[in-house]
């Protein structure tokens, strides 16, 4: 049975009904659908309209010469609350909706994204030896932890870092977290309010504005680097 419309939360908009009463990460109609077109697929296709997307809508890098790490102060009307997702190169592959998280003290790959990544790197993996505590208290051990070179930023100026991974088998908007030791690794300093993260690079400071909210990410990741 369908909610009234002036029961419905007005402050949440889905971009795919146009309709308010739930935001597009929650519409069950739409994931159903991708669901359905992926298992029928149609993955080819849906992958080039996101690429598509993403050549119009993608933040570009931008460097600036000074080293000083500043963002401008926002007014009380002004800034966001969402998350900072990020575009990364990880073990190879261009991975879509990274997570950071300076709130989480792990860097995590859920399933889903490592399994599309190059078969050799389920022989790479070794067992875990700590749990990781969700949010509620429930203990999590990870199918394992594997070691992978993360890139940041672009052919001309990017950041790069070794991290090590724990494999999560959890149901997950995202293909994966960079946590605290991420970020620091990373020499990163992520501002949620203004959806930039800023990172020093040789010649001066990379910023990255946080990547858009499309659903198909969270199935999307690029095949190696240098491959059709």
């Amino acid at each position: 049975m369908k909610t009234p419309v002036e029961k419905r939360n007005h402050a949440k908009l889905c971009e795919f009904h146009g309709e308010v009463g739930h935001n597009t990460d929650e519409c069950m109609h739409l994931k159903k659908q991708i669901e359905e077109m992926l298992k029928a697929g149609k993955l080819s296709h849906l992958i080039k309209e996101l690429k598509l997307f993403n050549g119009k809508g993608q933040p570009k890098v931008s460097l600036s010469p000074n080293l000083e790490i500043l963002f401008l102060p926002l007014g009380e009307d002004k800034g966001t609350k969402g998350p900072m997702i990020i575009e990364a190169e990880i073990g190879g592959h261009c991975v879509h909706r990274m997570y950071v998280d300076g709130g989480s003290a792990s860097k995590i790959l859920y399933e889903h994204c490592f399994s599309r990544l190059r078969p050799e790197n389920e022989k790479q993996l070794i067992p875990a030896t700590t749990p990781l505590i969700g949010f509620s208290g429930e203990i999590i051990w990870p199918i394992g932890q594997i070691q992978l070179l993360v890139t940041i930023g672009d052919e001309e100026h990017f950041a790069s870092a070794w991290m090590n991974f724990m494999v999560v088998r959890s149901s997950s908007p995202y293909n994966g977290i960079i946590g605290r030791p991420g970020v620091k690794k990373l020499q990163a300093v992520p501002s949620t309010a203004h959806r930039m993260l800023k990172i020093p690079v040789e010649g001066g400071v990379i910023t990255l504005k946080s990547s858009k909210l499309v659903l198909l990410e969270c199935a999307v990741v690029s095949g190696p680097k240098g491959s059709p």
